[in-house]
């Protein structure tokens, strides 16, 4: 159970998110950028109406075309307080998502730890910027390509928790990070950047039906390529139904956001039974280390 001290820090973490999401949303109308809400944010704004009370930072999701297109106006744009960290920018690994940090707000304490390796880059409450592309013809060894680069790239990592391994692949695991700690992280980034893309880019041409690039003649499924390998999402594939002639929308605090089409769906093959609670010792948040 969340303490009300605690609650009334992710109170002042929820305003920082709120403050990210409602810049990018106007950098996006400006520019006419497509983005979704995701993940958690996602399931808040359709389940709270608001962000998930534990939760404690944002999720949002672009075809290619539009993060290509965001990452090139984003700092022209943007209030400075809102930081941009782009992964592919520096030495060592965190993960290979793109985020937006507001400088305003630093962490005492995060649940990662060694913050002074990521020079406190990600202390701050962040926005995620995920990305949808569309899968190769060989998609098992697309994903299979993108995990090994992970694997390599834990090498730039200070720790690795090698619990979360079982059995080979736990050695499997130190023998590819060993490697990779050899290689440079920058190499391994732009590796990584490319095999996303191996099965085309996806994005919208005037927000038609018609918009969306086809291979083989073949109606293409997106997967979002820059997800950790988890259970999840990893492997998951999504229709492009979901996209087009959207978006539908959902409400935090009030404001109206962007959101997948038949929502139900989608956050049923995610989340399963989405409208249902977690038990009380899982709503805690991810990133701020604040329980007492």
């Amino acid at each position: 159970m969340i303490s009300k001290e605690v609650q009334e820090y992710l109170d002042r973490v929820h305003e920082s998110d709120f403050a990210m999401l409602s810049e990018v949303d106007r950098i996006c109308k400006k520019h006419n950028i497509q983005y979704f809400l995701h993940g958690g944010t996602f399931l808040g704004a359709i389940r709270h109406q608001d962000f998930i009370p534990w939760d404690d930072d944002v999720d949002i999701l672009f075809l290619r075309q539009d993060y290509e297109r965001f990452i090139e106006v984003y700092e022209t744009e943007a209030d400075p307080r809102f930081k941009l960290l782009r992964f592919e920018r520096y030495p060592q690994f965190f993960d290979f998502i793109t985020k937006i940090a507001d400088m305003d707000l630093t962490y005492e304490a995060t649940s990662f730890g060694e913050e002074a390796f990521y020079e406190n880059r990600y202390s701050h409450p962040t926005l995620d910027l995920f990305v949808f592309d569309i899968e190769d013809d060989n998609h098992k060894a697309q994903l299979l390509k993108l995990k090994l680069l992970y694997a390599l790239s834990m090498g730039h990592r200070p720790y690795i928790d090698y619990s979360k391994f079982k059995g080979i692949m736990k050695a499997a695991a130190a023998v590819l990070a060993g490697i990779g700690k050899l290689i440079p992280f920058r190499v391994l980034a732009q590796s990584y950047i490319k095999n996303q893309t191996t099965g085309g880019v996806a994005g919208l041409r005037s927000k038609t039906p018609d918009l969306y690039q086809e291979s083989n003649g073949k109606k293409p499924f997106l997967f979002i390529s820059n997800e950790q390998p988890d259970p999840r999402y990893w492997g998951l594939d999504f229709d492009i139904e979901h996209l087009i002639d959207g978006p539908d929308t959902a409400v935090i605090r009030g404001k109206e956001f962007p959101i997948p089409k038949d929502h139900d769906k989608w956050l049923k093959k995610t989340y399963k039974d989405y409208m249902a609670l977690p038990p009380e010792d899982k709503r805690v948040p991810m990133h701020v280390n604040v329980i007492k």
